[in-house]
């Protein structure tokens, strides 16, 4: 489950918009908010599409972005 706080992190960290990243991974950006969201899940390609264009190299942390946990995903909806 995706940790979208984190990823919104990244992408801001990086300097982009979600619509600056949709445009540099070809993924379009009505299907990154929507992924964003937790609508759907992202897919391999698309994860590895992201982690190249923020640069994310470590194995640890894609997991901590697209593989958190999902009782901590449901405490972060909480507080939202």
């Amino acid at each position: 489950m995706l940790n979208s706080n984190k990823l919104k992190g990244k992408i801001a960290g990086a300097g982009l918009s979600q619509r600056k990243l949709a445009k540099l991974t070809g993924i379009s950006e009505n299907t990154i908010s929507c992924k964003m969201k937790g609508h759907r899940c992202f897919d391999t390609d698309e994860i590895d599409k992201i982690c190249l264009a923020l640069n994310i190299t470590n194995n640890a942390e894609k997991a901590e972005i697209f593989l958190a946990d999902m009782s901590q995903n449901r405490d972060e909806n909480k507080s939202a």
